[in-house]
């Protein structure tokens, strides 16, 4: 199956790493859309229900977090969809890890400990 027409959805607060994310994921065939802190995160979902294959989401963010995104997106997929979540974050605590994972995330990731083409090879893993 080819990944070209695949959306991932990016929630990410800093908008450098936002731009970066993007750039990324549209040259590796996938489209993009993109959201600055959690509330546009869930507002992007709530209108583009069936639209976004993958979430890519971060868990430090003003105001709804990334967890709570997570959990509210977890807890009601006929307002949100169902997709996998891939966590994209520098949180290293076992307790937030064992809490992304109890909340349904799909996968987590350390941005310091991958490069793009470990993050495209991840993300190929729950669209390919």
């Amino acid at each position: 199956m080819s990944d070209k027409g695949k959306t991932i959805l990016i929630v990410e607060d800093e908008k450098e790493l936002l731009d970066s994310y993007k750039e990324l994921v549209e040259s590796a065939g996938y489209s993009a859309m993109t959201a600055l802190d959690g509330y546009q995160g869930l507002d992007l979902l709530s209108k583009n229900i069936g639209g976004v294959n993958l979430v890519l989401l971060d868990l430090m963010m003003p105001g709804v977090d990334g967890l709570e995104v997570l959990r509210a997106v977890k807890a009601n997929p006929d307002k949100y969809g169902d997709m996998p979540i891939v966590v994209l974050t520098n949180m290293t605590s076992e307790a937030v890890i064992k809490e992304s994972f109890d909340l349904g995330s799909s996968s987590y990731l350390v941005k310091t400990d991958l490069d793009y083409q470990g993050l495209v090879r991840e993300l190929s893993k729950y669209l390919g």
